[in-house]
């Protein structure tokens, strides 16, 4: 709180219009989702609803937060010396309890000895890692730290490795084919095209099944989950995942595609009193905050996409294309978790504003001299 309030800048109206749009439209269904979550069968489900909204006003905090805190690219390069030092030892403490403490052959996130492993919430951790991932490889190439950062990069290689996150993979793609095309620098783009073509020869090499990777068949099954919660179907559609799109979608349309309030998909009378989300926040938009969420939500990303790139072409500063390639991994992760109300996804969004202040502050210092 004394972070936001000290030093706190004025902000353009025209910047934050979008946010403040989302707060509205997230207030407006927050009380149009009331009344499904109050009527539950489960007390907790109201609790929920407030949770889910209080984390999202958080986030938005938090973008306010860090245009206060962040004041030089030093700051932004010391913070994230400083996440490398946390995610380091967070990774190999849990390779250590799933690969060498319970003997299993995945690496999972929560750790409970009476449980010993399991798969819950790997998805969220490993898209968290890879939407950070191109600012940990863009400090490779800033000249200071390199070790830690490199130690970190090989890091998270090795947590997804184990984590068996194909979305998180799909991901890490994205950003770093965005990476190769929007970076000014010759050595990133050479690194890059080294270890693109290192890939594809390991892979051709191994016999990878891509088949078996995408359907999870095989060497690629989830061999820590009971069977009745893997999946062998050929047509995707036919998945968990697949009946959650094909939910959210009707849901959606039978909303006269206004949408249906927050919170309100998971306890829908289809769900069968599950409680699942739709591992796509895309989804979960159109169904609980109709058109208009949807558009909100994209708007945001695509725009601060647009003026970080613009911004890159403009400064030679790999923590700034970074940002871009985060920005954009997270575009593509929304098709495969549930982010929006999470830290995660406000910090993505919290640093391309960073950048933007900036190097606007760094225009009106040269002007004045």
């Amino acid at each position: 709180m004394a972070i936001f309030f000290s030093n706190s800048k004025k902000v353009s109206f025209d910047g934050f219009l979008i946010i403040f749009l989302i707060v509205v439209w997230t207030i407006l269904y927050f009380f149009i989702g009331i009344p499904d979550n109050l009527s539950s069968d489960r007390s907790s489900d109201f609790y929920y609803l407030l949770t889910y909204v209080l984390k999202i006003f958080l986030g938005i905090f938090l973008v306010f937060t860090f245009v206060n805190l962040f004041q030089s690219n030093e700051d932004i390069r010391l913070f994230f010396v400083s996440l490398c030092l946390f995610i380091i030892p967070i990774i190999f403490y849990l390779a250590y309890k799933y690969l060498y403490d319970y003997g299993l052959d995945f690496i999972g996130v929560q750790v409970d000895d009476s449980l010993r492993g399991t798969k819950t919430f790997k998805n969220s951790l490993a898209t968290s890692l890879v939407l950070i991932t191109p600012f940990i490889f863009a400090g490779i190439f800033s000249g200071r730290n390199r070790f830690i950062f490199v130690l970190a990069f090989f890091s998270v290689l090795f947590f997804l490795y184990y984590v068996n996150s194909r979305s998180a993979v799909i991901i890490l793609i994205f950003e770093i084919l965005f990476f190769f095309f929007l970076s000014q620098s010759e050595n990133i783009k050479s690194n890059l095209r080294y270890i693109f073509i290192s890939s594809v020869v390991l892979i051709f090499i191994s016999g990878i099944s891509l088949s078996d990777w995408i359907l999870k068949n095989n060497a690629f099954s989830d061999s820590g989950l009971p069977e009745y919660f893997q999946s062998n179907e050929e047509n995707l559609i036919e998945t968990h995942r697949g009946w959650l799109l094909i939910e959210s979608l009707n849901g959606y349309l039978d909303s006269s595609l206004m949408g249906n309030g927050i919170a309100t998909f998971r306890i829908r009378p289809t769900n069968l009193d599950s409680r699942t989300d739709t591992h796509n926040d895309y989804a979960l938009l159109l169904y609980e905050q109709g058109t208009i969420g949807f558009a909100l939500i994209l708007f945001l990303i695509i725009w601060r996409i647009s003026v970080n790139v613009k911004l890159s072409k403009n400064y030679n500063d790999r923590f700034l294309e970074a940002s871009s390639c985060a920005l954009f991994g997270l575009l593509i992760s929304l098709l495969f978790v549930n982010l929006i109300q999470s830290l995660v996804f406000w910090t993505i969004i919290a640093f391309s504003y960073v950048f933007f202040d900036i190097y606007k502050k760094n225009n009106l210092e040269e002007k004045n001299n």
